[in-house]
């Protein structure tokens, strides 16, 4: 009876691990959802219902009062807007290359937009993968060590990465990888001002709110 017991333990753990590591946590990790959001289309009809935005295939899809869903892609959206009940956020389509800094090609895509202006913060967010597998260790340090390797299999964490873009004048997005780097080039004649600004009010590149601040003061004086 203890055997059994044991045996039974032991699928179950099996089956726990693999329903953490299934395809469908990914699904649910690269999809936002709001209770509320109101979508504006390029023909000017405005849709309003529960949201859920795929950040993969960039496709908002909304659930209308009949119950029915329709989807749409950057190209037929001029904005959408969503709200948890306490924060609301806007997204725009903008033509982008992609990130592919070596091409001229260029299709809509979904950004958040984070300030308003001449020059405009916006974001992105992709997913990225994470391998949790760092060698044997041993049970004490929460792993145990199969000297065999019969309990080898991939352990990972999938985590939301948040990307920076400038929206510029000439209607081009500018990927800040390195954002006090690329910030400083825009910031040309400016640059001692702005610079006198972030360290007056402790601003940090690095920091989300903070670059909304930064840019936000670039476009007041450079009017």
């Amino acid at each position: 009876m203890l055997k059994t017991t044991k045996s039974i333990f032991g699928i179950l753990i099996l089956v726990s691990l693999s329903m953490i590591h299934a395809p469908a946590q990914a699904q649910r990790v690269d999809t936002q959802e709001w209770p509320k959001g109101r979508v504006v289309l390029t023909s000017g009809d405005t849709l309003s219902g529960p949201l859920a935005y795929h950040r993969t295939e960039d496709i908002v899809r909304v659930t209308l009062k009949d119950g029915s869903i329709q989807a749409f892609a950057p190209v037929n959206v001029a904005s959408f807007t969503v709200s948890d009940g306490r924060f609301s956020q806007t997204f725009k389509p903008y033509m982008w290359n992609r990130g592919n800094d070596y091409s001229d090609y260029k299709a809509p895509a979904f950004f958040e937009q984070l300030n308003e202006g001449n020059y405009s913060l916006v974001k992105r967010e992709t997913i990225v993968r994470r391998n949790m597998n760092t060698g044997p260790m041993y049970a004490g340090y929460g792993r145990y060590y199969d000297p065999y390797g019969y309990g080898n299999y991939s352990r990972y964490v999938e985590q939301v990465q948040e990307l920076f873009y400038l929206h510029t004048p000439d209607n081009n997005i500018i990927a800040l990888r390195k954002p006090k780097r690329d910030l400083e080039d825009i910031f040309a004649k400016k640059n001692k001002e702005m610079k006198a600004f972030i360290s007056a009010n402790k601003l940090d590149y690095d920091n989300a709110r903070d670059l909304v601040l930064i840019v936000s003061h670039f476009n007041k004086i450079s009017q």
